[in-house]
């Protein structure tokens, strides 16, 4: 099972937030031990900085991200094909329990221009690797 990493506004001053205006790195970091910073440095940054204009926007929304960027020896853990866009970095997912809520972070990820988004009774995922894969909503 995947743990989330919660957004915590008042921790913000403790983590790398550069370039960034509410989040900060280490939310998307893969999840082994050892690899701390490792979405600062892999993952592209156009995922993350949608998130952070989501949030500049509606500044009460906390997302939980579940997956950000995935080292090769985590997304093997857990299955991921090798075209993965959490391998490349250049895809989130974000656990979202509510519905309005899921459809709030759709919506709002649609008017920002992302055009491949997964939604679940328990996460949405979006990735913004529009040369692998045709844009495309799909229901799991």
């Amino acid at each position: 099972m995947i743990q989330g990493r919660s957004f915590v506004k008042k921790d913000r001053h403790l983590y790398n937030t550069e370039g960034l205006t509410y989040l900060y790195w280490e939310l998307f970091d893969s999840r082994r031990k050892g690899e701390e910073g490792s979405a600062f440095r892999y993952i592209e940054r156009e995922p993350v900085l949608i998130l952070d204009d989501i949030i500049r926007e509606h500044q009460k929304y906390r997302p939980v991200i579940e997956l950000g960027y995935t080292s090769k020896p985590y997304a093997d853990l857990l299955g991921l094909t090798s075209f993965s866009a959490f391998r490349v970095g250049k895809g989130v997912r974000l656990k979202v329990l509510n519905a309005s809520k899921r459809m709030f972070l759709v919506e709002n990820l649609i008017i920002r221009g992302v055009k491949r988004i997964a939604v679940s009774d328990k996460y949405v995922e979006f990735d913004t690797d529009n040369y692998l894969y045709k844009p495309k909503l799909y229901l799991r």
